[in-house]
């Protein structure tokens, strides 16, 4: 659940108190996030309830992070596919095992390789001629 912070001390965590009010928040806004003031606002009642006065400020950033994060995991929930996916067995046809070799060249190409056509063979014929 986070990184532990890199200078030793406590790792920051909302309260139970303060995540139920975020996510009352969230839910109000309809899942998009809050405006600056409502992020300052919390972070600056949070760092001045009972449990914190005096021990640890929450920055607007913390706040601000948390919904992000949140939103974030809402909406990986509602894209992820429900329940497991199944695969069904295919059969698997070995009939052919020679299936991934190459091909014999076409007759065709074999022919126009062995007696070329057009100028080349005019040249053919007149060197011929010439010997």
């Amino acid at each position: 659940m986070g990184r532990p912070p890199g200078n030793g001390g406590p790792a920051f965590r909302f309260t139970a108190q303060e995540v139920v009010e975020m996510e009352a928040i969230l839910q109000e806004h309809n899942n998009t996030m809050p405006a600056r003031e409502i992020l300052v606002a919390l972070a600056e009642k949070f760092s001045n309830s009972p449990e914190r006065k005096g021990r640890m400020l929450v920055q607007m950033k913390q706040v601000w992070n948390w919904f992000q994060n949140k939103r974030y995991s809402i909406r990986a929930k509602s894209t992820k596919p429900p329940g497991k996916l199944t695969i069904s067995p295919t059969f698997r046809d070995d009939s052919n095992p020679m299936r991934n070799m190459p091909q014999p060249m076409a007759a065709s190409v074999a022919a126009s390789i062995a007696a070329p056509t057009g100028r080349s063979n005019s040249i053919l014929s007149l060197f011929i001629f010439l010997v």
